[in-house]
């Protein structure tokens, strides 16, 4: 009798994986983010939230991830991103030999709603990918390459960007000019309609996601 309520332990113990490391980064009345380091064994079990989620692999990792009847094992390189919608179930475990960080973007449900800017040309020395657009953000991977600079500019909707790679990035926010090295997890908010642009001040090319919320 005793070893059988010990095994039973030992079972429900296994099913519930130690949880990741996590660190608040940003939060405000559109988006909370949050990194989360997965050392190795680390996950999550399966649960839900009432808002869409955005998980960004920021690290390269093996990744055991699991959304509502879907569900993939393997190596998932830096800039893959994964939409969960509000309500779905959804749980990421690391299922490799080394940590790895993901950032999960929390899109509140209660935002004020905006239309994403239409997609434009990108500037001399920028190349623009969209990964991902639907009814909550639309995902665009930017490379810039030296000297490579945004024209300033404002979108209708909130924006968030995610370096991706370290680079030195010059950044104009409203009235406010920002000029550094940017480490890869780094995150700037951008409010609707004020004035913003992004250049690059480095040698050599690093990437950013920029997260439009809708």
């Amino acid at each position: 009798m005793l070893a059988a309520a010990v095994a039973a332990l030992t079972i429900v113990q296994a099913a519930t994986p130690v949880a990741p490391a996590r660190t608040p980064v940003l939060d405000n009345a559109t988006v909370t983010v949050t990194r989360l380091r997965f050392a190795p064994g680390t996950g999550e079990s399966v649960h839900t939230h009432a808002f869409p989620l955005l998980i960004v692999q920021l690290t390269p990792g093996v990744v055991d991830l699991t959304v509502d009847d879907m569900r993939a094992r393997g190596p998932r390189e830096t800039g893959v991103v994964t939409l969960v919608p509000a309500n779905v179930p959804h749980a990421a475990v690391n299922a490799g030999s080394t940590s790895f960080d993901l950032i999960a973007v929390a899109v509140k449900p209660a935002r004020p709603p905006a239309p994403a800017a239409p997609p434009t040309d990108a500037p001399p020395g920028i190349t623009r990918t969209t990964l991902l657009d639907n009814a909550d953000v639309r995902v665009v991977r930017v490379q810039f390459e030296p000297g490579g600079r945004e024209p300033v500019h404002t979108h209708p909707n909130d924006l968030l960007t995610v370096q991706l790679s370290g680079g030195q990035l010059e950044i104009l926010n409203g009235g406010e000019r920002t000029r550094g090295l940017r480490d890869p997890g780094s995150v700037q908010f951008l409010q609707r309609n004020v004035e913003h642009s992004y250049g690059s001040v480095d040698t050599h090319s690093f990437e950013v996601l920029s997260i439009s919320v809708k």
